[in-house]
């Protein structure tokens, strides 16, 4: 009996953990697991988080998973790069750079809800 493997766009199998990122809030209440394209797969609330206003909740999570499709893409990047892909097409492909995380990272921090902190 074969089973069914859910894809990608690419036809690459979506399932497979390395293609996954996790990320989670700063206080670490919030864990967000997520495609390269950013699409959650897998959450975790501590108690607490489920107490908050559902609005906010619902903006740190939409965060996190934005986060977690910029790392992906970051990650991406790199290994192109490595593989020896000029920057100029990297530009062009529209991957962001780690200039991009960091700045994801500092918005978070100063509370502006676009990013949080990466776990991997």
């Amino acid at each position: 009996m074969e089973t069914q493997k859910s894809l990608d766009q690419t036809g690459a199998d979506a399932s497979a953990p390395e293609r996954m990122t996790t990320v989670r809030s700063r206080g670490g209440g919030i864990t967000v697991t997520c495609t390269p394209a950013g699409l959650p797969v897998a959450m975790k609330l501590e108690p607490a988080q489920c107490r908050r206003d559902m609005s906010a909740l619902a903006d740190d999570i939409v965060a996190l998973c934005r986060l977690a499709g910029v790392t992906a893409g970051v990650r991406r990047r790199t290994a192109l790069a490595a593989d020896g892909v000029p920057e100029e097409t990297l530009s062009l492909l529209g991957l962001p750079s780690r200039a991009d995380l960091l700045a994801s990272e500092d918005a978070a921090d100063t509370g502006k809800a676009r990013t949080a902190r990466s776990v991997r």
